[in-house]
Order: C-alpha cells, then sequence, then structure tokens
C-alpha cells in the first residue's frame, strides 16, 4: 500500500474507489471481462479472436514502445473505430457480475464503518447499471452515495472526465477527495492531477485497513 495523503486529513473526506482488483479479487472474473470484449470487437471488424486479440496487443506495445501510459480497453477499442455508445452497450450485454461475485461480508462490515464518517463512491470504466450489480453481488450497493461510471462521461480512466464528474457530484474541493485503487498509472495518477489524495493498494484485503489509516 502506497498512501498519498496530506495529513491532517478532514475525518468527513469524501472517498472514491475503483471496482475491479480494488473491492474484490477474481482474476477469472476480470479476464472473462476482457474476453467477452475481444470476442465482440473481433465480431466487429470481422476476425478471428485471435486475431483481434493481436491488434489490441499491437497498440497496448505501440504505446510503451513510445513511453506512453498505458491506454484502456475502451480508448483501445475506440482506436479501433468503435463508438461510444457500442462500447456500453457490449459492456451491458456480455458483463454479467451475478455470475461471478459473491457477498463478502468482511468487505461490507468494513465500508459500512467508513461510511459513518465519509461519504462513498465508486469511479469505474465500466456502464452503471454493471457496476451498480456488482456492488448488489458483493452486498455493498447501500453503502455508496455515488457511482461515476463509463456512461456518465464516455470516457475511461485514466482520463480525466470520470474524476472531473466525480468532483461535481460530490462537491467538495479536491483536497477533501481520497481516490483509492489497484493501479497507480489509471486510478490514482489522475487524481492527484487534479488535486485529489489517493491509496494505492496492491491486494484488495488492504481496504480491510482503511478505517485504521484513515483514523
Amino acid at each position: 500500500m502506497r498512501l498519498f495523503l496530506n495529513p491532517p486529513l478532514r475525518r468527513d473526506c469524501v472517498l472514491a474507489f475503483d471496482l475491479d482488483g480494488t473491492l474484490y479479487d477474481n482474476p477469472n472474473y476480470i479476464r472473462a471481462q476482457e474476453e467477452s470484449q475481444v470476442v465482440q470487437l473481433a465480431q466487429f471488424l470481422g476476425l478471428s479472436f485471435s486475431g483481434a486479440a493481436a491488434r489490441i496487443r499491437d497498440i497496448r506495445q505501440a504505446r510503451a514502445a513510445r513511453n506512453l501510459p498505458a491506454a484502456s480497453l475502451g480508448d483501445i477499442f475506440r482506436k479501433l473505430g468503435v463508438s461510444d455508445n457500442m462500447i456500453v452497450q457490449w459492456r451491458r450485454d456480455n458483463i454479467h457480475p451475478r455470475d461471478w461475485l459473491s457477498e463478502d461480508p468482511r468487505l461490507q462490515s468494513i465500508l459500512t464503518i467508513l461510511s459513518t464518517h465519509h461519504e462513498l463512491a465508486l469511479i469505474t470504466n465500466n456502464p452503471k447499471s454493471v457496476a451498480t450489480e456488482s456492488l448488489r453481488a458483493l452486498g455493498i450497493l447501500a453503502c455508496f452515495t455515488n457511482i461515476i461510471a463509463l456512461d456518465d462521461t464516455f470516457k475511461s480512466k485514466p482520463h480525466p472526465a470520470p474524476y472531473r464528474a466525480f468532483l461535481d457530484v460530490a462537491r467538495r474541493p479536491p483536497e477533501d477527495c481520497i481516490v483509492i485503487g489497484d493501479r497507480y498509472s489509471v486510478d490514482i495518477e489522475p487524481a492527484l492531477g487534479l488535486g485529489m489524495q489517493g491509496i494505492l493498494i496492491e491486494t484488495p484485503s488492504e481496504v480491510y485497513l482503511l478505517p485504521e489509516i484513515l483514523e
């Protein structure tokens, strides 16, 4: 865990969580999400699954060779000609959280404790319907006040638009907002660039430490 905090912290700051890899640990589900979208891309481009996957890999490798930040899958799809509405619809139609996620009593307890002192929000690259169903499957939907999703801005993290949308609904100065995620370049760095604070976790189990850290 790495803390990008400026103490003393406000007791009532807003906590904005990433979803996949932050609030749950299920690598097979995360991989299945991407694979389901590669299937859709292959059909769109008239390629095999491996051909579509190769297109994605080539774009990622080209960015890495130029020392550019990693692009989101949504941004790669846009580069390949897929519209924003199609990206959202493909995810709505093919990602089914309840097939992969179940209630997490310990996470429920921790987020309930946090929500007594802090407003909780979610910032995700999935559509709102997928995000809502994910939180419901984990048993934590009631803990969250706001969800900023792909179909709110049609921009994917690390683009700053989702973070600006979060600040608009939070109605708090950036320094009173803490973003929590598992990827520095995607979740934390864009938030720091807008004046927010951040907590980078290595595994979802580190979320259990947040009440003690924030106290």
